[in-house]
């Protein structure tokens, strides 16, 4: 009888949480990019990084983090060296390429965001319009 309520109990959260957000999502002329799936096996230092990326007019207005396991005061760095600001203003076709440093004392956790940053805009030209 355990074993039943236990595999009713998985069935019950696969099925709360199996419907992924889609990937793209349209709301008020924003469009908004979610990196949780597209990006689901690179990880920072304590796992994925998921992100969700803001554009207008084919242009980024902002990246956002999504909740993440990653140690907030190395998280902080990013936000101290204004690493999620730096594909501001740019087209998508621009921020996808542009080359971006990671920032030193949280190199795991930046490279993690930029890669999600590249990979999202990537899917957003190919598959946004």
């Amino acid at each position: 009888m355990k074993k039943l309520i236990s595999l009713a109990m998985a069935s019950a959260l696969f099925l709360a949480f199996s419907p992924e957000e889609p990937v793209i999502r349209h709301k008020d002329g924003m469009v908004m990019v979610n990196t949780t799936t597209l990006c689901a096996k690179y990880e920072g230092y304590n796992g994925p990084t998921p992100l969700v990326i803001y554009l207008k007019d084919k242009k980024v207005v902002k990246v956002e983090a999504l909740p993440n396991r990653e140690t907030p005061q190395y998280f902080l760095l990013l936000e101290d060296e204004k690493l999620f600001s730096r594909w501001n203003g740019l087209t998508a076709s621009e921020a996808a390429e542009l080359e971006v440093d990671t920032v030193s004392g949280a190199t795991w956790s930046s490279d993690a965001v930029i890669h999600n940053v590249r990979k999202g805009l990537i899917y957003y030209l190919e598959n946004g319009k």
